[in-house]
């Protein structure tokens, strides 16, 4: 191979790994879909003292309520109302929430939930809205619960609003797989809690370790028996 053909190659190879990042966009699901494994639910809400209190609860991303039936699996002192934008989730979603009535469909950032405030908002949002989601839900909850990457903290655009509205960080020590041939993304995924009142600072605590086979139970909302954490 001559000289002029090897630095010809070099300027193709940057058109190549672009199409190739284009491609991989092209594969996220519609309305980001993408199912929360009841695992990473079950390891929040064993934690002691996690201060998040009954009464009545809002999805607002709640797709066929898997998140819903996995905190249902473990606390029974909440009132669900959901929000989802997909129809053919219809009859799981009545059926984790209880009640047709406490359903709405459509796009949860220009609709209103059937309840005007509430007590916690438990989601885990599309990763392209979930600025605006978490913008909302502060204004329409005493506590806001989201599954977000660790990276989202990570932003000079979002570095004002974290100062102004610091969350508690509880991270999963495991990536989680969010599609049913078990893979996972590159990123490390950490539940987001903002709680009422203005503070200056969150708290930041690693969740226990889940074994590779509860990792792999993606459909059960049973949760396997807690460990202590140190």
């Amino acid at each position: 191979m001559s000289m002029a053909d090897a630095a010809a190659n070099k300027l193709k190879r940057p058109k190549r790994a672009k199409k190739a990042i284009k491609l991989k966009k092209a594969k996220r699901r519609k309305d980001d879909a993408y199912l929360t494994p009841p695992w990473c639910v079950h390891r929040l809400l064993e934690v002691d003292h996690l201060g998040l209190p009954g009464g009545s609860w809002l999805e607002p991303a709640a797709g066929p309520g898997r998140i819903i039936s996995s905190v249902n699996s473990m606390r029974n002192d909440i009132t669900w109302d959901a929000n989802e934008i997909r129809r053919e989730c219809t009859k799981s979603l009545v059926k984790a929430v209880g009640s047709s009535k406490r359903v709405v469909f459509g796009d949860f950032l220009s609709t209103s939930p059937p309840t005007k405030h509430y007590d916690v908002i438990f989601t885990n949002p599309p990763f392209s809205l979930a600025m605006k989601f978490i913008e909302k839900c502060l204004v329409t909850a005493d506590h806001v619960v989201m599954l977000l990457r660790l990276g989202f903290l990570g932003s000079a655009r979002r570095a004002a609003f974290f100062r102004q509205h610091p969350p508690d960080i509880y991270l999963l020590p495991e990536r989680p797989s969010f599609t049913e041939n078990g893979k996972t993304d590159n990123s490390y995924y950490a539940w987001f809690i903002w709680r009422p009142g203005n503070r200056a600072s969150g708290v930041f605590r690693v969740l226990r370790e889940t074994s590779l086979e509860d990792r792999k139970l993606r459909i059960s909302t049973t949760p396997t028996k807690p460990l202590p954490i140190p």
